[in-house]
């Protein structure tokens, strides 16, 4: 028997589709991050000082032209260079024979000191914006690796690309700030005197 009462009218709002975030915009996402910029940022300036110096006309003529601030002035500028895959060794021994075997190795010191620092923040950064993609990708042995352990921070420096293995798995991992410093002071010291001596020795 038909009463004449309406069916009650359900909620026809179609559901949300829940699923992976579309290519395009993860890849927006990447591309604005904090850590990509940082990235390109210090891409630039290595590329910038590596101009600067060609510019001048080589070390020589700009440790010239910059007088007695010019072991100051190339501690930012060696920074840069070396924060980059650039092998910053082609400008550290001439300055470092320009400026003496004890000047040299102080400017050496301060300026892989300071790119260490620079590719360390830049790792951490990305640690934080990646946290999830690199969990999952990442095999055990690697995540379980000790990288804050003093002896893998001073003496895998000391080996071809050791330097940029270092401070981008110390900032990966999140590794403590004053251990990292320590640590990278103490293994940065035995190169800079080493590069200085050959600086001074080939010039």
């Amino acid at each position: 028997m038909n009463t004449g009462a309406q069916p009650l009218e359900q909620d026809e709002t179609p559901p949300v589709a829940s699923g992976p975030a579309p290519r395009a915009g993860r890849r927006l996402s990447v591309l604005g991050s904090g850590a990509v910029l940082a990235i390109l940022a210090v891409c630039a300036g290595g590329a910038g000082s590596v101009a600067l110096v060609h510019a001048a006309g080589g070390p020589d003529a700009l440790a010239a032209r910059l007088g007695p601030a010019a072991p100051y002035a190339a501690v930012p500028v060696l920074a840069l260079i070396s924060a980059t895959p650039f092998p910053s060794e082609l400008f550290v021994i001439p300055f470092s024979g320009i400026f003496g075997f004890h000047s040299g190795a102080a400017m050496t010191w301060l300026a892989w000191l300071g790119a260490s620092f620079i590719q360390y923040f830049v790792a951490r950064r990305a640690s934080r914006d990646f946290a999830v993609a690199l969990d999952a990708r990442l095999p055990q042995w690697l995540r379980r690796f000790p990288v804050s352990h003093p002896a893998f921070l001073i003496c895998a420096r000391w080996v071809p690309w050791g330097p940029h293995v270092v401070n981008t798995a110390a900032g990966f991992g999140q590794v403590d700030l004053y251990r990292y410093a320590w640590c990278a002071a103490v293994g940065i010291a035995p190169q800079a005197v080493f590069i200085s001596a050959v600086g001074n020795a080939i010039l």
